[in-house]
């Protein structure tokens, strides 16, 4: 994301590598802790749907300062503000991936392993399943996979950059395995790569930000209809 000459030696790379895998792990955890099932819990099923949404609140508070606290120190160029620029790119973006959401979701698998997990959060908490899919997912998801990653790894390289930010979202939302939805893991690859260019492009992380709340807000809106 800038142009100085960056030389990263391994024993810093390994830590980076270690340090992000961390920090998407406590973005993960909080919303985890609502896919806890009445088989799974029993009697105790009814204290944990009380207990289960505000420790989920509380770790997801915790989560995001200590990302946006590391984002804050690694992005070390200034934020580019918003201009016509700007809100063109965003529209751009947005068409390719409602342009790849026509194209892939039709023939996507009826379920999979990441949509089962959303459905049970659903089931125990429908209200933070929603504010997760559309607010936080979107913020901390493009702070982590671009902000953070993008400012870490292949600095020098933005088009490296760009694509691995992209395999790297689409492996996290679909592992790569014989059993994988490929094309499901195909669209969360190109979403990646899609936002990441929007990042690279703007400056801004706020732009890609506003594309991926499109796209988490017309998925919502385009199920209930």
């Amino acid at each position: 994301m800038n142009n100085k000459i960056n030389t990263l030696n391994p024993i810093k790379g390994l830590f980076r590598i270690i340090a992000f895998i961390l920090l998407f792990i406590a973005e993960q955890i909080p919303l985890a802790i609502l896919t806890l099932t009445k088989k799974d819990l029993g009697s105790k099923y009814s204290a944990y749907l009380k207990i289960a949404p505000i420790a989920t609140l509380v770790l997801l508070a915790l989560a995001s300062a200590i990302i946006w606290i590391v984002f804050k120190r690694v992005q070390k160029f200034q934020s580019v503000k918003f201009n016509k620029t700007t809100w063109i790119v965003i529209i751009i973006a947005t068409i390719l991936v409602f342009a790849v959401n026509v194209v892939t979701v039709p023939l996507m698998k009826n379920t999979n392993d990441n949509v089962a997990a959303l459905e049970l959060v659903g089931k125990n908490n429908m209200l933070i399943l929603v504010f997760f899919t559309i607010i936080v997912a979107p913020i901390l998801e493009e702070i982590l996979f671009r902000g953070i990653f993008m400012n870490w790894f292949f600095v020098n390289n933005p088009l490296i950059s760009v694509l691995v930010s992209g395999i790297a979202f689409g492996y996290v939302h679909a592992p790569f395995s014989p059993g994988i939805d490929w094309i499901y893991a195909l669209s969360k690859v190109l979403l990646g790569i899609i936002l990441a260019a929007v990042y690279y492009r703007t400056k801004n992380i706020k732009a890609n930000i506003t594309v991926h709340f499109l796209n988490n807000f017309l998925a919502i809106l385009a199920g209930l209809l």
